[in-house]
């Protein structure tokens, strides 16, 4: 059976083995369906040849793109994952490592990666002590009118803080990635995003200083 080379625009995974199912075109061009072979979703796809000769690819073996067939748009399309605007870049780094484990559904490396996104966040904010964990940092931040009582509160039902990991199961599922993935988007969103914005703002509004 033919198959095709793909980033998987369903679970993330690149450069993934994808059977070719179904082909419609002519020698110069052809569109076709294929299934991941990680997540077995459909993806559908349009490819050109430079070699000038016709390939059935329902019939072929192998990757067809090594006989001179180019892949030239991939459906659905993949989206760019990003971390809210203005997020330190070593935080954002984790956010988006988070992301990509959720989308091919590793929960337990989606996990780790949004707490420590909110980990490095926490510690990395203006004037919190240190030495303290994530919950007193949070507690600190709530203090100092930092974040609302509404995210502090929240904290406490998203299972956040990893210290305690000889009392925590070997596995986690969607259940415990998908609120602490909002709970982290959010969070940095309200610690970032929003502050970043406002300043952009004021920078652009704010008459320029008497000279």
């Amino acid at each position: 059976m033919a198959l095709v080379k793909i980033d998987c625009p369903h679970c993330g995974i690149a450069h993934v083995a994808a059977n070719i199912a179904w082909q419609e075109g002519n020698p110069s061009g052809k569109l076709f369906l294929a299934r991941c072979g990680a997540c077995h979703l459909p993806i559908s796809g349009r490819a050109v040849n430079t070699a000038g000769y016709d390939t059935d690819f329902v019939k072929s073996v192998g990757d067809i793109t090594h006989d001179y067939w180019q892949i030239r748009q991939t459906w659905p399309e993949i989206v760019s994952l990003s971390a809210p605007e203005h997020t330190p870049a070593s935080v954002a780094k984790r956010f988006i490592e988070g992301e990509e484990a959720y989308q091919r559904g590793n929960w337990n490396a989606a996990v780790a990666m949004y707490r420590s996104a909110l980990d490095i966040a926490t510690k990395g904010m203006d004037g919190v002590p240190p030495r303290l964990t994530f919950y007193q940092r949070l507690q600190w931040l709530h203090e100092e009118h930092r974040i609302t009582p509404e995210m502090r509160a929240w904290a406490d039902h998203v299972r956040i803080d990893g210290n305690e990991a000889l009392h925590e199961p070997d596995e986690f599922t969607e259940a415990d990635a998908k609120p602490l993935r909002l709970f982290t988007e959010t969070f940095l969103k309200y610690a970032f995003e929003l502050p970043g914005e406002v300043s952009r703002y004021r920078e652009q509004t704010e008459p320029p200083p008497p000279e």
